[in-house]
């Protein structure tokens, strides 16, 4: 097995010199990776804000009925305050490109957790009470305690056949503007 290369004239030569040099330029490659992460960063925040579907287009459980009684009109699901969603973003490490969260909870919601969690002695402000609005917010000190979690997968990391499709066009597109 072999590869045959027929060069037609000194121009066509000197074009496939430029188009491997270009191939083989770092500083491109890495043009390529912040691009590929910003497109996959933002697919990423679409799922959570509006497909509320794991990447293989699985939806994600619904709150439980005991739980759906403490959220508010603009929470949805994995959109409490909005932490996980503005905490999306990517990270380009030599040829590879890392889309997540920094916060644990994000792990919690792409695996699932049943157990049981401690959680420390804090302070906490309650705004409603017995179904109702407080008039005025009261600030209330919590002992530390522990609580069992049952929190169902719900898979927000990851490429769906339509985001890598999305991928492979924007690298493509990548290519057709740098190569000659």
């Amino acid at each position: 097995m072999g590869i045959q290369v027929e060069v037609l004239g000194a121009q066509k030569l000197a074009d496939i010199r430029r188009a491997m040099e270009k191939l083989a330029d770092s500083s491109l490659r890495a043009e390529l990776l912040e691009s590929i992460g910003a497109v996959a960063e933002s697919q990423t925040r679409r799922r959570i804000s509006d497909e509320k579907e794991s990447p293989g287009g699985i939806a994600w459980q619904k709150w439980s009925a005991g739980y759906a009684k403490t959220r508010h009109g603009n929470q949805s699901l994995l959109q409490g305050n909005g932490d996980l969603l503005d905490s999306v973003t990517y990270v380009v490490e030599r040829d590879k490109v890392h889309v997540g969260t920094p916060l644990e909870h994000g792990r919690v919601h792409q695996e699932g957790f049943a157990g049981n969690v401690s959680v420390s002695a804090h302070q906490r402000l309650i705004k409603q009470a017995f179904g109702r609005v407080l008039k005025h917010p009261v600030w209330q000190t919590v002992k530390a305690h522990s609580r069992m979690m049952n929190i169902p997968q719900r898979e927000w990391l990851g490429l769906s056949s339509s985001n890598s499709d999305e991928l492979l066009h924007v690298i493509g597109d990548f290519w057709k503007e740098v190569l000659p």
